[in-house]
């Protein structure tokens, strides 16, 4: 597996960050895991846990005759919990040995960082009953070059740079333009697809997460060639005005099922 951009932040930072995508994200999440149908007893799998709070709802919604598991490469953010009905495991998810099958899988911007996300989504699949649901969520940057195709502003330019960025490493700044098809080849049915465009004033829950972002990886960003010290500082204030209004990225969201056998 790769390394993930944000192995390099500080511990206290990075469980910052996590708990404003949650913030960002969240109402989003559970508004659609709603839509599947989630009953007591269910046993669902969360892989990429962050912080924490969707595999605690999750906990909550099965209660203790279901089963919510988490999988992470880190868990160090994740509250302890001694529920026997939420178990958590640390580790690359395609070594982890998981002999449970599950009615409901989840994971969010997590395939966007992996360059083994085939490999990922066939063991996800695997895991999953037949008949049973997932809910996947993953970005598109390059969404939020479009207002901008010049670069004439800090903002586009560090666009540009996040972009950049992640084509440096290996992967897919508009993985989420590809997600409904990497499912399909995984085995899995898609039953809903739609996009979400963060279209934001400064200082809501995702222009946070955005410049904190930039603040954890200038570095990252100025080394592109594509953004400077100096449009980081600009697209950080900016993010924090709220009189200024800004597309930061999209996310698409697929729910799907694995067909009956």
């Amino acid at each position: 597996m790769n390394q993930y951009i944000f192995d390099n932040n500080s511990d206290a930072r990075e469980f910052q960050r996590l708990q404003l995508v949650e913030a960002a994200n969240d109402p989003t999440t559970i508004r659609l895991l709603e839509e599947t149908g989630i009953q007591p007893g269910w046993h669902c799998l969360e892989l990429g846990t962050g912080a924490g709070s969707i595999l605690r709802w999750l906990g909550s919604q099965v209660g203790p005759t279901g089963l919510a598991v988490g999988v992470d490469k880190k868990t160090t953010y994740l509250h302890k919990d001694d529920s026997p009905h939420i178990q958590i495991y640390q580790g690359s998810f395609l070594d982890i040995p998981l002999d449970q099958s599950f009615d409901l899988l989840h994971s969010r911007y997590v395939l966007i960082h992996n360059q083994e996300d085939g490999a990922i989504l066939r063991k996800l699949c695997s895991l999953l009953k037949p008949g049973g649901w997932a809910l996947f969520e993953e970005p598109d940057f390059t969404s939020a070059t479009l207002p901008e195709p010049e670069q004439k502003t800090p903002q586009g330019r560090v666009n540009r740079a996040i972009c950049q960025m992640f084509i440096n490493v290996g992967l897919d700044p508009a993985y989420a333009l590809r997600l409904p098809h990497k499912l399909e080849k995984a085995g899995f049915h898609i039953v809903k697809a739609q996009a979400l465009m963060h279209l934001c004033p400064g200082n809501a829950p995702m222009a946070k997460v955005m410049a904190e972002s930039a603040l954890v990886l200038e570095q990252e960003y100025t080394t592109t060639g594509l953004c400077s010290p100096e449009d980081i500082q600009a697209y950080v204030r900016l993010s924090r005005d709220s009189t200024h209004w800004a597309l930061y990225h999209s996310t698409t969201s697929v729910i799907a099922r694995k067909p009956m056998m």
